[in-house]
This record gives C-alpha cells, sequence and structure tokens, in this order.
C-alpha cells in the first residue's frame, strides 16, 4: 500500500511535469502555492500580501474576527490547524492538508520536521516580539510567496518608514521629562510588558514612556501579570487597552479610580481590524501612528486617521472601508 508521504511525492512529481502551457495560465507573478499557518497574526499579513485565498490551515482566532472574515468569507471553509497545547503542530495535520508551505513562530515545537521536509513541505520559523522582528517576518513571507508579494512588501516597508520618519520629526523637540506615561493593557487589566517586546518598541517609536518597562527584569518574554499597586503607584496619564471590556473594566472600577487616565478619560481600546494592531499584526505600521497622535494630538493636527484607515487597508488589501467601518476599526467595542 502507498503511505501518505508517497502519495505526496507522487503529486509534486505530477505538478512538476505540468506542461508550460498550464503553468503560463497562472496570473502573472501569483503562484498557487498552499500555505498553513496556526499563527492568527500571520493571517493578516498573508492576506496583505494577496494570498488570503492559497490558505488551506490557519486558526480558530483568525476565523473569529468578524473584519477578517467579512473581508475574505472564503476563510470560513479552511480547516484549523491545532496544536497541542498551542505549542506543537502535527506534521500529520500539515501534509494531509496537502500544504507546500507552513509558517511558525520559532517559539512553536514541529513533530516529526522530518516527514514535512520528506513530504516537500517548506517551513518558515520567524522570529516574533519585537518590530524588527514583525518587519523581518512580513518580508521573509513575501519572499517565500513569491515576486508579487515581494513588491507589495516594498511598498509596505516604505510606508512604515514614512510613518516612524513622521513620528520622529514631530517629536523631536519633546524633551524625556515630557513623554506621556502610559500602561498597556493586554489580554485583562492586570497584565503587561515592558523591555524587551513588540509593545515596548512601539510604544518606544510613538514617543510613549511605558511605565511596565521596568517591571520584569531580565526575563526572556518580557511580560506577565502586576499587581493593581504597581500601577496605581506608577499613576499613568493614559492606558490602552487591547480589549474593550478591559478598557471599561478600568474606567468604571473603584480600584482604578485614583489613576490619572481614569481621571482624565484617557482610557482607549486598541484599534482592530485583521488583527490587534497592538499585537504581531502588519497593521503595526498604523499602530505606531495611531498611538502617537492620541498621545500628542496637538503635534499630529494634520493627520487625519479614519483617512489613514482607510488609505492602508485599501492599498495593501484591496479593501474599501465605509466610514462605519473605519469607525468600527477605530474605536472597537
Amino acid at each position: 500500500m502507498i503511505s501518505r508521504l508517497q502519495r505526496r511525492a507522487l503529486r509534486l512529481l505530477a505538478i512538476m511535469m505540468l506542461p508550460a502551457a498550464v503553468a503560463a495560465a497562472e496570473p502573472a507573478g501569483h503562484t498557487t502555492i498552499r500555505v498553513a499557518t496556526p499563527w492568527p497574526a500571520q493571517t493578516a499579513t498573508i492576506a496583505m500580501l494577496g494570498y488570503s485565498q492559497n490558505l488551506v490551515g490557519t486558526s480558530v482566532v483568525a476565523k473569529r474576527i468578524p473584519l477578517l472574515l467579512q473581508s475574505y468569507p472564503g476563510l470560513a471553509k479552511v480547516p484549523i490547524i491545532s496544536a497541542n497545547n498551542g505549542h506543537e503542530i502535527s506534521a500529520e495535520q500539515i501534509i494531509a492538508l496537502d500544504a507546500q508551505l507552513l509558517i511558525v513562530p520559532e517559539s512553536m515545537r514541529l513533530a516529526q520536521p522530518e516527514a514535512l521536509t520528506a513530504a516537500g513541505i517548506n517551513t518558515l520559523m520567524l522570529k516574533s516580539n519585537s518590530m524588527a522582528a514583525l518587519r523581518e517576518r512580513v518580508t521573509r513571507t513575501a519572499q517565500a510567496l513569491g515576486p508579487d508579494a515581494v513588491a507589495v512588501d516594498v511598498r509596505y516597508q516604505t510606508y512604515f518608514d514614512r510613518n516612524v520618519a513622521l513620528i520622529r520629526e514631530r517629536l523631536k523637540d519633546l524633551p524625556p521629562s515630557e513623554r506621556v506615561s502610559l500602561y498597556h493593557s493586554m489580554g485583562s487589566p492586570l497584565t503587561s510588558s515592558g523591555r524587551p517586546s513588540l509593545n515596548q518598541d512601539w510604544m518606544d517609536l510613538a514617543g510613549a514612556r511605558n511605565v511596565a518597562e521596568p517591571w520584569f527584569g531580565q526575563r526572556k518574554n518580557s511580560n506577565g501579570e502586576v499587581s493593581l499597586e504597581q500601577v496605581v503607584a506608577a499613576n499613568p496619564q493614559v492606558i490602552v487597552a487591547m480589549n474593550h471590556r478591559d478598557a471599561e473594566e478600568i474606567m468604571h472600577s473603584p480600584a482604578w479610580q485614583g489613576v490619572a487616565a481614569v481621571q482624565q478619560h484617557r482610557v482607549y481600546t486598541n484599534p482592530q481590524d485583521m488583527f490587534w494592531w497592538c499585537r504581531e499584526t502588519s497593521e503595526a505600521a498604523l499602530q505606531i501612528l495611531w498611538l502617537a497622535k492620541t498621545l500628542y494630538p496637538a503635534r499630529f493636527t494634520d493627520i487625519d486617521m479614519n483617512k489613514e484607515v482607510f488609505d492602508f487597508y485599501h492599498d495593501f488589501f484591496g479593501i474599501s472601508l465605509t466610514p462605519d467601518q473605519v469607525t468600527a476599526i477605530l474605536n472597537p467595542v
């Protein structure tokens, strides 16, 4: 009896022997590569690069994001890749999906990686938890997908550089003592992150002073639970909550009423569309601009975030958002 791996090899051989006329029928620059990823934020990056229709395996989290499903309805039918305890991927499942490219974070363990290699599956293991890693991940994903995706990445990196340069120019005369102090809650009101982390990086780029920066010592992953006493003592001027429910709890809980951000009604829910802008998504290019304008509105009066959002998703995702959709992205509930 022919094994699954042997069947896979035969399929690959048949594809390689297809007549040139069949290959020429594919759209110029676009390949039919079959992509699988259990990484929710990576789904948004793949969509931005023009390959959402190539997904053959995705995550349960990605399939729960309304605007992602609305923009790419085919995602609803894509099988979910399961991972034991969220940290291990089954080679057998990836092979069964007939995937050609598997994209995972470096922290994820692959069961039987040799089986994936034998089946002709290219595994892309990418770094995370820093802005440099995020931007590198977009580039490496594009390179793995094809020249059309690389062209998108070039435009994306140019846009990102534009936002970084704009923010630096506007804040160049801002002394450290006047940087706005910020507390970021991620996943619950009392979960945060310090240095090094992706969250710390976007706060740095936007000119914020992260009150949690020194709270995690030299831990490799500078995030985790903090105490309410720490937050109250730090007295941040602004709080950005990843989830709206946490922003509501912080604003209305008696325990938080002594914090300056609550007293001044400067508690914000982080924007979200294809994924949370504050997490491992290509939408981080918007995160830094949104935060800089939120913290220092007088220095960014000419920046219209509604227009920035519309243009970004139109130019990079091929989506024309309605005004209501833009509002929902910037003010999620």
